[in-house]
């Protein structure tokens, strides 16, 4: 295996996609010219809830390349798991010059942490690559830099949707927040509560949370005196399901709506099946042949039905991976494709598996779906 492509494989969690050609440098033993496309996660190895970013990675690859008509071949390189540090990742792919684009970070925080590596900014741009976040939802991330784009709804999006659901479906107008001490937990409690008390709600309580530090069981009782109509939990299915577990222990019902990064609640369907979250794409609510088709060839892979990861993860892939084809392994003509898409005189819009994508000035995808899911159904 070349160096280069051992210093490559960093971390498991966040998706790098990498191009070579002969002219370049071989990317393989034998020499042959080759595309790959590099998967690492910038989170702790130990995060559990990421493999499915990998599946839905591994699965654009390879149907990339049974697209292709010649050329480069594409493929799937993770990481190894024991790099977490989302700075140094970015900076190792970043400064290979096989890389042509990123699927990463999952999350808000770490994203925001290496988008400064990816557009090289000390340097001026000389050596910058495209990110394309999967599930970034952070309103900090919009219009970050040119380099940047997401495919995901941003938290402002979610939490207005979110509002009108507790308001007008659950007809809750006292509400609980209780959020991850990050970025993601804090911009999204903060637009959640900004957006509800809109609607004439009243937010009883916003505290954060640190995970493996905060007790359940005395915050359920505190829950128990506040009694609000509904509980807000941008944090993660770990956390939730601790929180849900010690509210069952002193008889606390009140409904739990988690964000986004709580999808994971889906495998505990039968513990809490009255739990809710907010999702972007649900396997069981699909309706387009796109998706339709990524479903099918996702269960037949994988024996098993795709999450929102998956699939997000799956559109930024091939969103990269077709570009390269396109346009070659220059990464400002593939960041110039992408930025184009659903722009007047650029490309036209793509139908991704979790809804249509089209960016707008500031690198976020618009018009995308947010739904409240309960678990199971």
């Amino acid at each position: 295996m070349p160096a280069i492509l051992r210093r490559a494989r960093l971390d498991a969690g966040f998706v790098a996609l990498l191009a070579c050609s002969a002219s370049i440098v071989s990317c393989s033993t034998q020499g042959a010219a080759e595309s790959e496309i590099g998967i690492a996660v910038a989170l702790d190895p130990h995060r559990q809830g990421m493999q499915t970013i990998y599946n839905g990675v591994e699965l654009a690859v390879k149907q990339l390349n049974a697209q292709r008509n010649g050329g480069a071949a594409l493929r799937m390189i993770k990481g190894a798991p024991d790099v977490s540090d989302p700075i140094r990742i970015a900076d190792t792919f970043r400064d290979d010059k096989r890389v042509v684009g990123v699927v990463g970070h999952p999350e808000s925080g770490t994203t925001l942490e290496a988008i400064g590596e990816y557009a090289d900014t000390k340097n001026g741009g000389r050596n910058a690559v495209v990110a394309i976040s999967p599930t970034g939802t952070s309103p900090a991330l919009s219009g970050a830099n040119r380099w940047l784009f997401r495919v995901c709804p941003s938290d402002e999006q979610t939490s207005q949707t979110m509002a009108r659901y507790v308001l007008d479906s659950l007809h809750a107008t006292r509400a609980s927040v209780i959020y991850r001490n990050d970025a993601y937990g804090r911009d999204w409690s903060r637009s959640f509560s900004d957006a509800f008390r809109a609607g004439k709600g009243t937010i009883v309580e916003r505290d954060p949370y640190v995970a493996g530090v905060t007790q359940w069981d005395a915050y359920a009782m505190y829950l128990k005196k506040l009694n609000p109509d509904v509980l807000l939990f941008p944090g993660s299915t770990e956390d939730a399901v601790l929180a849900l577990r010690a509210m069952r222990a002193v008889n606390v019902s009140t409904p739990l709506i988690g964000g986004d990064a709580t999808s994971g609640l889906e495998a505990y369907a039968k513990e809490f099946p009255t739990a809710r979250y907010v999702a972007f794409f649900l396997a069981r609510r699909a309706r387009s042949p796109e998706a339709k088709a990524f479903i099918a060839a996702y269960e037949a892979a994988y024996k098993e039905e795709p999450d929102q990861r998956a699939a997000l993860a799956y559109d930024a892939a091939m969103l990269i991976g077709r570009a390269a084809i396109e346009v070659g392994p220059d990464r400002s003509k593939i960041r110039d494709y992408i930025e184009s898409i659903g722009r007047p005189g650029g490309k036209p819009a793509v139908m991704g598996v979790a809804g249509p994508i089209t960016f707008d000035e500031k690198h976020d995808a618009v018009n995308k779906s947010v739904m409240v899911a309960q678990v199971g159904r």
